[in-house]
């Protein structure tokens, strides 16, 4: 008897560390090495000899996409590939939006596919393709799109990819191996990790700006300005993470205000009500669904809601809705536990 209790939670052993391997569809080793090609890693160099390190990718014949702040005020930065350094001969940089391009005239390496952003939906698989922590090849994280944020003129993707130091400037992928966004920021804390991404169509604007050779700037990012100047898709975190729903909601119901047809608003409304006035929570986060039935946050709580109630016809139907976004969903939780 007990040896057969021991092979049952060896096999649901087994089958918990297999798991991500079955639900994600992976990149081949030899596909990652091509895409491999194309990653390039930025040294920087500052004064008094302080150095640092951030990721790139090829966009286009001797151009790299990165992020402005991986090299903004620094007193040189080069790209290092197969050992061989390559320096810059100017750089397109839209500092607000922290996205940059470094133009050089000899850099033999070739450009990655690229794909527009307004095309990419909620729980598409995704990868990152990175050099953390001054790692000398790059790394990939698997992960899924769970939000898609419209701000000026592109979509930032906050994915369950995750990146860490160094890996600023990276690359997202698709699982057809398109670029689909620029590696950038993470929340701020650690209990919940939210990690954000720029979108592509920032890279073709910033091309048709002037190029510099100064990569001197006063300007901050939109992401590292103070709280309250922050997009509200970054201004609900904080209470999100300290369960204040007062705060949470107050954000929120401003966020509603200001975009009517944004799913992720009226998801945080709905979050935060849930704390207040659970009728309200409810047309909060179908409003939210209703903009976009694969927002598996809303779906998520609306089922949570549902079971809590024993309202069986809802629980069918949100357990339905989740299951077409996420067919493994459900498979995942039970593995969990």
């Amino acid at each position: 008897m007990d040896n057969h209790k021991n092979m049952k939670k060896i096999l649901l052993l087994i089958v918990t560390l297999l798991f991500p391997f079955l639900v994600f569809a992976y990149p081949a080793q030899h596909e990652l090495f091509e895409l491999n090609k194309s990653m390039i890693q930025l040294w920087v160099s500052y004064e008094k000899g302080v150095t640092g390190t951030g990721s790139g990718v090829v966009i286009k014949k001797n151009h790299v996409a990165t992020d402005c702040h991986v090299f903004q005020n620094a007193t040189g930065v080069n790209v290092v590939k197969y050992h061989d350094t390559y320096s810059p001969i100017g750089v397109y940089a839209d500092w607000e939006h922290d996205i940059c391009v470094l133009k050089f005239d000899n850099l033999p390496l070739e450009p990655v596919e690229v794909r527009q952003s307004e095309s990419i939906h909620y729980e598409e698989e995704v990868f990152t393709l990175t050099f953390p922590n001054d790692n000398p090849v790059p790394l990939p994280s698997y992960g899924k799109v769970k939000a898609l944020y419209n701000f000026d003129k592109g979509s930032i993707i906050r994915t369950s990819a995750t990146f860490t130091v160094g890996s600023s400037g990276g690359a997202l992928f698709d699982n057809d191996f398109n670029l689909i966004g620029i590696t950038t920021f993470k929340s701020p804390g650690k209990r919940l990790g939210y990690f954000y991404c720029l979108p592509t169509e920032w890279i073709d604007k910033v091309m048709q700006t002037k190029m510099l050779t100064d990569i001197r700037s006063e300007t901050a990012p939109f992401w590292a300005l103070p709280d309250e100047q922050k997009p509200f898709f970054m201004q609900v975190v904080l209470p999100l993470q300290d369960s204040n729903w007062a705060e949470l909601k107050r954000i929120a119901k401003m966020w509603t205000q200001s975009e009517d047809d944004s799913t992720n608003a009226w998801f945080y409304l709905g979050l935060a009500e849930k704390e207040f006035n659970r009728d309200f929570a409810k047309l909060f986060l179908n409003k939210s669904i209703s903009l976009n039935p694969r927002n598996l946050d809303a779906l998520e709580v609306l089922y949570e809601l549902s079971s809590e109630e024993g309202d069986d016809e809802s629980i069918k139907k949100y357990r339905s809705m989740i299951e077409d976004v996420d067919p493994d969903h459900f498979v995942d939780h039970n593995s969990q536990v």
